[in-house]
């Protein structure tokens, strides 16, 4: 057998043990033949093994993945769409709640009412150019690391999965939220980093091992602790993202060899199908869409302010003697309030109302009541020529205007 056949395979040296320099075979010759020569002389410093296990590592990572193709791709996706965005007219600082939703963000009323592809449309859409730039920076130094681990499909898997992930638990956590960002997919690509260090400790030598784990637990809660403490992050889509990279990466990992890239596929199909079901089962099961509160403010506009207008109008026709009492009953009686008791009708039925929506909800509902009960009394008065009945609409006409002014605070 010659000397080529009988030596260990370059790829089973490298972890023999993590940071290890290959072994050196046992001499077969007499101890005599052996006594002038020096016992290390045939091993490395501890510096040079560690720096061979690390040019070994990065060798085999560049083997097993040699071009982390995906996570520029993803970055340039989310440029691109961002750029059209603001062509098309979207604010590249603030765009408005209309403009996202127009682009494909999620949101609980829509998505759950039959377009679930906003589950993943979202996923490249930001919020202006500040999320846009951070976000990417993200990726960019999170991605290209797990690819190589991963693989180019393994990849795909995660970003793709974790991303949905992180729009349902947008969606179940906070009810009516309008969400855009690739946030939920990059906390997915951490979860799956931490998820594969934390597995295969003995795949990756130990100095780059121990930074990576304490780097990304330091990412983790300082993001997490930023999203719990600052208004306006979707803390759900990242709790969501990093669940799932969590899954993902404990699927996905495996020890890095010569074989590895021949099990990346079956990883890849089994990570897909567990992943893939547990996303049907939670969209299948999801709760019954809030109502679309942009619809309900568009209807409550067309016809609180029209009608107040036309009611003050005719008010003061009648101040003037350009009305009578009669008329202005009959006007009230037949087109003022039909349609606003329809609107004050619509919304006491409105259900499954998000808890942060509430409070307002029935403040709207108790503005829309009292006016329909204080003009009740108004037609009473001016039928009956009631004084009484007179001072009752005042003081209702009153607690309305308080209700209207809470409204327009909230504003």
């Amino acid at each position: 057998m010659s000397d080529k056949d009988s030596s260990p395979d370059q790829l089973d040296l490298l972890f023999a043990a993590p940071g290890a320099a290959p072994s050196v075979p046992t001499a077969t010759a007499p101890a005599e033949m052996l006594a002038d020569q020096p016992v290390d002389a045939n091993l490395p410093s501890p510096e040079e093994a560690r720096l061979r296990a690390l040019q070994r590592f990065y060798l085999l990572l560049q083997k097993l993945t040699p071009v982390a193709w995906v996570t520029p791709l993803v970055l340039i996706a989310n440029v691109i769409v961002f750029v059209v965005m603001v062509s098309q007219g979207v604010s590249p600082w603030m765009p408005t709640s209309s403009d996202l939703l127009q682009w494909g963000a999620n949101y609980s009323p829509l998505t759950w009412g039959g377009q679930f592809w906003r589950l993943f449309t979202n996923v490249f859409i930001h919020c202006g150019l500040l999320h846009l730039a951070f976000n990417m920076w993200a990726l960019w130094n999170v991605g290209r690391f797990l690819e190589k681990l991963i693989g180019n499909a393994g990849f795909c898997v995660v970003y793709v999965v974790t991303g949905v992930f992180g729009s349902i638990a947008s969606l179940w956590w906070n009810g009516d939220v309008v969400s855009a960002g690739a946030s939920g997919a990059i906390f997915g690509l951490i979860g799956t980093l931490a998820s594969f260090l934390w597995n295969r400790s003995d795949s990756i030598p130990l100095e780059p091992l121990s930074a990576m784990r304490g780097s990304l637990a330091t990412c983790i809660f300082y993001n997490l602790l930023f999203g719990a403490t600052v208004e306006g992050i979707d803390q759900a889509a990242h709790v969501g993202g990093l669940l799932g990279g969590l899954v993902c990466g404990l699927l996905l990992s495996q020890p890095l060899d010569a074989g590895t890239r021949q099990r990346r596929t079956t990883k890849n199909l089994v990570t897909g199908a567990v992943c893939g079901l547990g996303l049907a089962i939670l969209v299948f099961q999801h709760p019954p869409p809030p109502p679309d509160f942009f619809l309900e403010t568009d209807a409550y506009n067309q016809v609180v302010p029209k009608s107040l207008k036309s009611f003050y109008e005719n008010a003061e026709k009648f101040n003037n003697k350009q009305m009578s009492r009669q008329e202005l009953a009959a006007w009230i009686e037949t087109e003022l309030l039909p349609p606003w008791r329809e609107i004050r009708e619509h919304f006491e039925s409105l259900s499954n109302v998000p808890a942060g929506r509430r409070d307002h909800l029935h403040q709207l509902r108790t503005d829309l009541i009292l006016r329909e009960e204080s003009w009740d009394l108004l037609v009473q008065a001016l039928r009956r020529n009631d004084a009484a009945k007179l001072a009752e609409f005042q003081e209702k006409q009153k607690q309305a205007e308080l209700m209207e002014e809470k409204l327009h605070a909230r504003e």
